[in-house]
């Protein structure tokens, strides 16, 4: 039986022009002394995980905020979902606030978007973090607030110490608009060689999936796409793989990067076998293992931002290729309206 998608490299009377995608705003970096706001979209972060979090941002030298009802216990109700949006986007407009954490994962951030207003956030650009439930928030906020966003660790994963790589990663994203570090070189694995430039974007797979006919649609076009999974059997991500693919959104795609997946490891050789058969036509360059996601470290990425992606025979790594954050003169002013 024939497929149910044709081949990309089908042949057709007419491919249309692809549309660059639009311009995203930067975040200020931050600097020692600013004040970081921690909210909770998603489950209610565990206690002794999120103070020792807290602690972490603070003795390297970034005091924080946290959401006043961020340990208040999920009903998932729509009235609820209100007042949690309206608590993400209080502590957005806060003028102290320079830079927003999520407290933890879980389930529940894609309840709030229909009550957020793209316009306080397109307005008052400040970075973003977060991953796993989170790609909700990130993915809604490229293309309703043309905001760029980092994929990395939720403040319940942060350790106190300078030796810690998620800590030194997300740091370094958020200071230094343009870091020189080849991320992921040395640990990610190669599977198909390459090179490619394009836009960073993605995050969790199941929440990249969820957002395929919705307005904040996952915007593929010209870009190295980044997924990673927790907890899922082989034919979950398969199945999810499908899905993109049928739905056009690998098309064009330049290079795709995919983190930590959380797959049954009796069934790695079979993973790879199925997805370079089903990504055989597209010829770009493939990374695995890549160190981002659901387990340590999870290093910081720039999601929006213009990145290269090399592969080579064994290994593989992503550069930045422009500015993620604004130059400090550039640093944004509040607007409350």
């Amino acid at each position: 039986m024939a497929p149910d998608f044709a081949p990309i490299s089908a042949g057709v009377p007419f491919v249309p022009p692809v549309v660059p995608p639009p311009a995203l705003h930067r975040p200020a970096p931050l600097v020692k002394g600013d004040t970081i706001g921690v909210v909770a979209p998603s489950y209610a972060p565990r206690g002794g995980w999120l103070m020792r979090g807290v602690k972490a941002m603070e003795e390297a030298g970034y005091p924080v905020v946290l959401d006043s009802e961020i340990e208040r216990f999920r009903r998932f109700q729509q009235h609820e979902d209100e007042r949690r949006a309206e608590n993400l986007m209080g502590m957005w407009l806060d003028p102290k606030v320079k830079a927003i954490i999520c407290g933890t994962g879980g389930y529940g951030a894609v309840r709030l978007l229909p009550y957020l207003d793209p316009e306080i956030f397109k307005r008052n650009p400040k970075a973003f973090i977060g991953y796993s439930d989170i790609t909700a928030l990130h993915l809604w906020l490229m293309r309703r607030a043309q905001l760029r966003v980092f994929h990395g660790p939720t403040l319940d994963d942060l350790i106190p110490g300078a030796d810690d790589q998620t800590m030194v990663s997300l740091l370094s994203a958020l200071t230094t608009p343009r870091p020189a570090t080849k991320l992921g070189r040395g640990i990610a694995r190669a599977v198909r060689p390459g090179h490619a430039v394009g836009r960073l974007t993605g995050g969790n797979l199941s929440l990249v999936q969820q957002t395929i006919g919705t307005p904040y649609e996952i915007d593929t076009r010209d870009a190295i796409l980044f997924l990673e999974e927790t907890g899922d059997p082989m034919s979950v991500v398969d199945e999810r793989l499908l899905h993109l693919r049928s739905a056009g959104l690998l098309r064009h795609v330049r290079g795709i990067v995919f983190g930590q997946l959380s797959l049954d490891r009796s069934e790695e050789d079979e993973f790879e076998d199925f997805l370079l058969d089903l990504l055989s036509d597209l010829e770009i360059p493939i990374l695995m293992d890549f160190p981002a996601g659901h387990e340590v470290p999870n290093l910081t990425l720039p999601l929006g931002t213009e990145v290269e992606l090399v592969t080579n025979d064994a290994t593989g790594w992503l550069s930045y290729r422009e500015d993620a954050l604004a130059f400090p003169e550039e640093r944004p002013r509040l607007s409350l309206v």
